[in-house]
């Protein structure tokens, strides 16, 4: 049935086309939520590789100047590190007193010293999960400078952190995987740090 002004079947073809367009909105936003969360994954996991070659980077850094060595078996597959390694200090001494006539002249040198660093994994207590690798001077002390898993993109939990020391060869084995809580991905890398300081 047609009307006056020649508009045709507009009731039935509204009828036809308001399911299409409900559909096509659908599916428009059906594949924007689907690659919403495809780039949070794909960030998740950038952040994932990201700490995990940084967290292998610090370690194997220290162990390689390491002279002594010392592993802490926290649960079957965590452990704590402690490294025992030389560096070099720079040290100024003052060689002349000041005084009105003679500016102060300093003397810059350079001090051999022993340091240490521990790799220390937090343990979140209230989730029973480790997310936080912790690297500091002290064993005591509050643990609040973390290396790995304090970010706000992707968080990541540490599933095994271990490491094996063969003394005679002077070679640290790490083992390290972790997971990420936004995209539940896991990496694991497992490298071997010679030493040669090792026992000196």
């Amino acid at each position: 049935m047609r009307n006056k002004f020649g508009g045709g079947f507009v009731l039935a073809e509204f009828a036809i086309a308001l399911p299409l367009l409900i559909l096509l909105g659908w599916g428009l936003a059906a594949v924007s939520v689907k690659t919403f969360q495809l780039g949070k994954d794909q960030l998740a996991d950038y952040v994932l590789e990201a700490e995990a070659q940084h967290i292998i980077e610090q370690i194997t850094k220290q162990a390689r100047v390491a002279e002594e060595i010392e592993v802490k078996q926290l649960t079957d597959k965590i452990h704590r590190l402690k490294i025992i390694y030389h560096t070099l200090n720079e040290r100024s001494d003052l060689i002349t007193k000041p005084t009105i006539y003679n500016p102060e002249y300093y003397l810059f040198t350079i001090a051999d010293v022993r340091e240490t660093q521990y790799f220390i994994p937090h343990k979140d207590s209230s989730r029973e999960i480790y997310d936080k690798l912790n690297a500091k001077r002290q064993l005591e002390g509050s643990l609040s400078n973390p290396i790995s898993g304090d970010n706000l993109i992707g968080e990541t939990k540490i599933n095994r952190l271990q490491y094996d020391l063969d003394e005679d060869k002077k070679i640290l084995h790490v083992t390290l995987e972790l997971e990420s809580q936004l995209s539940k991905h896991k990496i694991k890398i497992a490298t071997a740090v010679f030493m040669p300081s090792y026992g000196s």
